[in-house]
């Protein structure tokens, strides 16, 4: 969807469930809430893995808020697996956001109208619709580069 970024994908490997649970371990460490300092984590991501599921997000040492939750399943697939994954912003964010989005449309909108009735143009009224405008692009630009390099990751990871 266009106004909340996300992405799906399958991964098919050869690999069977058991060794993508011990792939995807090998690169998660239990999520913490808080990261003192500038310490080098031991893996690139944390989260949750389970037998058929698995919740994880980058490691970052700078503040991101649009980095993806991936969220994905693993299913057996003849010899192999295939895992079915889903990034996401935070639910946090997405309220937030959806929240923003509809205050700063809703204003916009009425901006356009005024403009439109009363047949005179101030700049002004495109203030919420550049507000507008920057809060798609913010969570574009925060979203879609992580979750390309979380793909390319988990691919490279998944499939060799």
């Amino acid at each position: 969807m266009f106004l909340v970024p996300f992405e799906r994908f399958t991964i098919a490997t050869a690999f069977p469930p058991d060794i993508v649970r011990e792939k995807l371990i090998s690169v998660v460490e239990p999520p913490r809430s808080i990261r003192w300092g500038m310490t080098q984590p031991d893996k690139p991501y944390q989260g949750k893995i389970s037998e058929s599921y698995f919740e994880i997000s980058r490691i970052i040492n700078y503040r991101n808020s649009f980095i993806p939750v991936i969220k994905g399943r693993i299913y057996p697939d003849g010899t192999g697996s295939k895992i079915h994954i889903e990034m996401t912003m935070h639910p946090f964010v997405m309220v937030f956001m959806a929240v923003w989005l509809s205050i700063v449309g809703q204003a916009a909108a009425g901006m356009l109208i005024a403009s439109v009735s009363s047949s005179t143009f101030e700049p002004a009224y495109l203030i919420p619709l550049g507000m507008f405008v920057f809060g798609i692009l913010l969570c574009a630009i925060g979203f879609r580069p992580e979750a390309n390099g979380s793909k390319k990751f988990l691919i490279d990871l998944l499939e060799r």
